[in-house]
Formats: C-alpha cells, structure tokens, sequence
C-alpha cells in the first residue's frame, strides 16, 4: 500500500509539472501572437493550478497565478504586458 501511495504522488508531481511546462508554452505564446484563444488556454491553465495551491495553503504560488492571470486577460484584450508577466514567470519556479 506504501508502495502505491508514493507511486501516485510522484505521479501527481509529475502532473503538476507538466501542468506548469503547458502553462508556461501557452503564456509564451500568447505573449508572442496576443491570440485571445491562446490566451484564454493559459488563462485556464493558471485557474486550475491557482486553485490548486489555494488547496495546498500555498498562497505565494497563488498569488503569482492570479497576477499571471490578470496579465494573460491584458495581453488578450490587447495591452501589452511582456516584461510583467515574464517577471511573474519567473517567481513561479520559485514560490509553485
């Protein structure tokens, strides 16, 4: 049963950090095309692991999720937003 349990959380983590390497190639993208449907993929991204890390109590991960958020909804309706959110990016290896 140990066995099984520590197999399904490095699963889990490998999940997650797939979750973080499709958010981060969708965040890159919107930033590069402004695409508002590639923007709203990120967008939903960023919502799943902000919840996440709200369940977790990891509030300095959520706190840059809903920043990266905000910047991807800017970026889609046309405002330019690279140099913020390529900063929230970067936090996010750190505190996610």
């Amino acid at each position: 049963m140990l066995f099984f349990a520590l197999g399904l959380t490095a699963s889990n983590g490998l999940a997650e950090k797939s979750a973080f390497a499709d958010l981060e190639l969708f965040s890159n993208e919107c930033i590069r095309t402004s695409d508002p449907s590639v923007c709203k993929r990120a967008l939903a991204r960023s919502e799943v692991l902000q919840r996440q890390a709200a369940e977790q109590g990891n509030y300095a991960c959520q706190s840059r999720l809903l920043g990266l958020g905000a910047d991807l909804l800017m970026i889609s309706f046309g405002t330019s937003r690279d140099e913020s959110i390529r900063a929230i990016m970067k936090e996010m290896k750190n505190f996610c």
